[in-house]
């Protein structure tokens, strides 16, 4: 559910009316969140008439809820510099008039459209929201998987369920997230490859690990790969980054288009208008607990099951995989070529796809590349998206990789010529 952005030509006061005025038009506010909706707006609106704030009256959306004003503003607030009517105690802060005010904030946000140029400070955490993690895990997979089952989720909510069934599933941070390319998927989708770079860590300390994905991760990049192609129209050469941009932006003085790379702060301001834009569309809903604003609230508690994995393939040994996984590739092509209806046929289909796919596991998850891989079947006869699927390519990931690396595999480019 999109809502209609206020008229960002206005400045200072009459942009923080009319941001309140809309949030309080929205049908999942309700009337106690309208009046603190106001509540804030007239404290953000007093602090533009104060002399320790950094604007004043001609603030325009740009600027407003960029990281010096709001922590002004914060501050002001928390000292009760900005109330109408004196406190018994001005300078006792409240934790939760501070959560209410950052929740506010970020709604107010979503009314500008000033994602691009939000910089709020993070919500604290509860104290009961320590990392227990089974509990609040199993509720967070609840919430994405309801969203993964509604068939009108928009482009950035898509993003957010992948993005968000990946990091519970792998406790990834954002740095490693944005790192992702398509080639770390792997030719199921059954696993991840993650470069771990942990913070304070020397480059040379990290380490590569295949982590499984749940079924939850699959279904969601299912569905972004397409809506990742769609929006990789624009982008020219190779596009191989696995989270890109829903719209354009300015990047070092250009204007970068739709589809361009997700860097970790653009990450986490995507995560937090998905996040916001879906809690105000599924409150009131019977089974809705909202999402988290912040990934890293995501990461907490998670373990997963991770395999070693090599930074770089070794040549020898990619040798050997390749040749296997060729014999193999050949030896489910001769039987899909002969296969008839008889029982025997199918059955030696069956273990011929199986023998394939782990060959094909196999040599990914030593480090060797998708066209490399898809270059040796197609030798073998796997040409056709079908064979590559028997053999366990997920088609979602051979049309980013054709997207990626040109035509991707050898039969498209023979086609083309």
């Amino acid at each position: 559910m999109s809502h209609d952005t206020v008229d960002r030509t206005l400045k200072g006061p009459d942009l923080l009316a009319a941001a309140a005025a809309e949030v309080a038009s929205w049908p999942s506010i309700s009337p106690s969140r309208a009046r603190q909706v106001k509540w804030v707006a007239g404290e953000y609106t007093r602090a533009l008439a104060h002399v320790e704030h950094p604007l004043g009256a001609g603030a325009r959306y740009t600027e407003l809820f960029t990281a010096e004003p709001v922590r002004a503003y914060l501050k002001l607030a928390r000292t009760g510099q900005l109330r109408v009517r004196q406190a018994a105690d001005p300078a006792k802060a409240s934790d939760n008039s501070e959560q209410i005010r950052l929740e506010v904030l970020r709604l107010l946000v979503t009314a500008c459209d000033a994602f691009d140029y939000a910089e709020l400070p993070p919500q604290g955490e509860p104290p009961r929201k320590k990392p227990v993690a089974k509990r609040p895990r199993s509720l967070l997979r609840a919430q994405l998987t309801q969203l993964a089952d509604a068939p009108d989720a928009t482009t950035s909510q898509l993003r957010m369920l992948a993005i968000g069934a990946v990091v519970c599933d792998t406790g990834i941070r954002a740095g490693e997230m944005c790192a992702l390319r398509i080639e770390d998927l792997s030719p199921d989708l059954q696993e991840l490859r993650v470069v771990r770079r942990p913070q304070g860590w020397h480059e040379s300390e990290a380490f590569t690990e295949l982590i499984p994905l749940s079924t939850l991760s699959r279904a969601a990049l299912r569905r972004w790969l397409p809506e990742r192609h769609r929006l990789l129209e624009r982008v020219g050469g190779t596009a191989t980054a696995l989270w890109v941009s829903l719209h354009g932006n300015h990047q070092d003085g250009r204007t970068a288009p739709a589809g361009t790379p997700l860097m970790p702060r653009g990450l986490a301001r995507a995560w937090t208008r998905a996040v916001t834009e879906t809690n105000i569309e599924m409150a009131g809903q019977p089974s809705w607990t909202p999402l988290p604003a912040r990934m890293e609230q995501l990461r907490r508690g998670v373990k997963p099951t991770a395999a070693p994995a090599p930074m770089e393939p070794d040549a020898e040994k990619a040798v050997l995989l390749l040749d296997e996984a060729a014999d193999r590739g050949r030896a489910l092509a001769g039987l899909r070529r002969a296969e008839g209806g008889d029982e025997d046929t199918a059955g030696l289909v069956l273990k011929a796809r199986q023998a394939v796919r782990l060959a094909v596991r196999d040599a990914w998850a030593e480090g060797i590349e998708h066209s490399v891989q898809l270059s040796v079947l197609a030798d073998a006869g796997l040409t056709d998206e079908a064979s590559l699927a028997a053999a366990g390519w997920e088609p979602a990931l051979l049309a980013a990789i054709d997207r990626g690396q040109g035509w991707g595999r050898p039969s498209k480019a023979a086609a083309a010529g």
